[in-house]
């Protein structure tokens, strides 16, 4: 019975690792786990120490082969899990049991470190219940109890512990970010975007459906045209990929934020990158140790590898960039030699017949307008060595950065400067909680022209082959048949309904559980009346609050647990029984109260009628059911003046 317990709490707590992990580890839990229960069954003795010592030395070394470390999440959770099934060959004491169930603590801690979403907690809520129950039965004296039973107790206890987990976590100190965040694992970045752009890279991300960051505005939210949100800016390419040059802060702006103003909070989730999205074009952020490069791109110093919140303003129609340094020109208008010739020949063809920088950009978008190109999520893969000519002069099907791409090579060969810029293009505003989610599948690229007199301006050729990109969605824009992530949620209400409604709360988890940090702490504390937030108060509430609650609990298991109440009939037969106690005449646990009177008339029989006359009473009043208030009365009488 404790093996099958502490099995099930294993199984249960490692499950979520083992996908993650080297196949060998899984095939060895499940051997170690079979083994040991055809052991128990049949009687076999546990194997060999040396054996047992040699096969841990192994596992050890397979982890460090597999992983070169034991450091580390995923290295330190394999190990864990090794030696786990190390201490399942040798259980055989309840000592080892116990440390069973310690370890399948840890692998349910191990396993928040990975991803503590709202999911993940509600399975890891059942592993500790499972892992606690089989703990109990596992480590109890005499036999195991009823499977039912068992449950309730355990979920009764873990109940009574809610309280002093949430005000623990409300209250216990707290340091930047959740302690339970660990930086992101793997070299790529969640979110997809990089700091180079080949073509194809975000047709693949656009496929995905996960969520970027979430936004909530303080009033008006912009209108769908406006929902640029600004990433990585490409400056260098070599023919084929875009790259992103040496960042440089920005020391005096160019020109002042003028125009309406868009006041947001954004939500982002890890990506490992130091980017901090934010709307075309930012003026203003909270993040600390953020700053703005040159190009106008927000920064993090450090990269962005937990959920991390800042607020952040915007001024859309703002100029920027009025002033062009001769260094920006000269990045801004190179292209490499002898590469995509057809397309430099046909910017320069269209220079000749177009001077001015307005008419000439207007009749390249009105080339991808009036021509066969086609917006696709499925654009056929460029093989050749010079792409921009490839896409447009034959292939002509294309995503964004396709589109994008193009533009801003057509530009730079009239003598244009230009850039590409990526980053997101949309958002889904949430009727139930009014944020806006931005997913990967808004991921976007778009170029940037600088005029004189007017500094860098947006021109997205995407809108021009599909304006509903923009002004609607992906889903809306692409072919059918591309299977545009998200499109079966828009055609089938209840789904969406749902999406919404798991989008809001996921939000709200994100927002107060996982991201409550020591701002959120000093909010709560000066609601709750101190002016001064510090360590020290913190301290003193902490200890009062949880004094409190334990005092309250300890109170309330008291009276839970009290003795029954005594009614006046069995009270007045044990006030009878104690005078008889003073005379050495004690009723035994036992002893019913004729066989007690029968014992006591033998001692005392002087009070032999007195004894008969209360004991008959006491089993009219307690066992026949009497309730005339004659029989009550006449008790207390003889109860009274009973003085042997």
């Amino acid at each position: 019975m404790r093996l099958g317990w502490s099995s099930a709490a294993l199984i249960f707590s490692a499950a979520p690792h083992l996908p993650r992990m080297p196949i060998w580890i899984s095939l060895l839990t499940l051997t170690c786990l079979t083994w040991r229960m055809t052991a128990a069954i049949r009687g076999w003795p546990t194997p060999w120490q040396w054996l047992r010592l040699l096969l841990a030395l192994f596992g050890l070394a397979a982890v460090v082969g597999s992983y070169g470390t034991v450091n580390g999440v995923e290295a330190g959770s394999a190990l864990l899990v090794v030696m786990m099934n190390m201490k399942v060959l040798e259980t055989r004491q309840r000592r080892d049991f116990q440390v069973l169930m310690f370890i399948s603590y840890f692998l349910i801690l191990a396993q928040l470190l990975y991803e503590p979403g709202i999911w993940t907690v509600l399975y890891m809520g059942a592993a500790v219940w499972l892992t606690t129950t089989a703990l109990m039965q596992s480590v109890r004296r005499g036999p195991a109890l009823p499977p039912w039973n068992a449950a309730r107790l355990v979920a009764r206890m873990l109940a009574l512990a809610v309280p002093v987990m949430a005000v623990l976590f409300l209250l216990f100190p707290r340091v930047p970010g959740p302690f339970w965040s660990m930086p992101t694992r793997g070299g790529a970045g969640t979110t997809g975007l990089s700091d180079s752009m080949s073509p194809g890279a975000i047709s693949t991300l656009s496929q995905s459906d996960a969520v970027a960051f979430r936004v909530s505005f303080d009033g008006r939210v912009p209108i769908p045209r406006q929902r640029y949100w600004r990433g990585p800016v490409l400056h260098e390419f070599d023919g084929a990929t875009w790259r992103e040059p040496a960042r440089l802060p920005v020391r005096e702006l160019s020109a002042d934020a003028i125009g309406p103003a868009f006041n947001y909070r954004i939500t982002m989730e890890p990506h490992d990158r130091p980017w901090l999205l934010a709307l075309d074009y930012p003026g203003g952020w909270s993040a600390t140790r953020a700053f703005l490069t040159y190009d106008y791109q927000l920064l993090s110093r450090h990269p962005v590898d937990q959920l991390t919140a800042y607020d952040a303003v915007s001024y859309p129609e703002s100029p920027i960039g009025m002033i062009l340094r001769p260094m920006e020109r000269r990045i801004d208008l190179s292209l490499p030699r002898d590469r995509n010739p057809r397309s430099v020949a046909l910017a320069r063809e269209m220079r000749e017949r177009f001077t001015d920088d307005r008419r000439l950009m207007t009749a390249v978008l009105a080339r991808f307008t009036q021509n066969p190109y086609v917006y696709t999520l499925r654009p056929p893969a460029l093989r050749g060595a010079d792409p921009v000519d490839e896409f447009l002069f034959e292939t002509r099907r294309g995503f964004c950065e396709h589109y994008a791409s193009s533009f801003t090579v057509l530009m730079r060969a009239a003598g244009i400067p230009a850039r590409v810029v990526t980053g997101y293009q949309g958002g889904e505003l949430n009727p139930l909680n009014k944020r806006m989610t931005v997913r990967q599948s808004d991921a976007h690229a778009w170029s940037e022209v600088w005029l004189p007199g007017e500094g860098w301006i947006r021109v997205d050729p995407t809108a021009a082959v599909a304006p509903s990109r923009i002004e609607l969605s992906l889903a809306d824009a692409v072919p059918y048949a591309d299977l545009a992530p998200g499109r079966l949620l828009r055609t089938v209400p209840i789904l969406q309904n749902l999406q919404q409604a798991w989008d809001a709360a996921d939000s709200a988890w994100n927002e107060w559980i996982l991201g409550y940090g020591p701002d959120q702490q000093i909010a709560l504390l000066r609601s709750l009346g101190v002016d001064k937030p510090d360590w020290r108060s913190l301290t003193v509430l902490l200890g009062a609050t949880l004094a409190a609650l334990l005092a309250g609990l300890t109170l309330w298991t008291a009276w839970r647990y009290r003795r029954p109440q005594v009614d006046e009939v069995q009270r007045l037969y044990q006030r009878y029984a104690r005078r008889l106690a003073r005379h050495g005449i004690r009723r035994e646990p036992w002893e019913g109260p004729l066989h007690y009177c029968d014992r006591a008339v033998r001692s005392l029989p002087a009070f032999a009628g007195a004894m008969r006359g209360i004991t008959t009473c006491y089993l009219r009043l307690r066992y026949e059911g009497r309730t005339e208030p004659e029989e009550l009365v006449r008790m207390r009488r003889l109860v009274r003046t009973f003085r042997p």
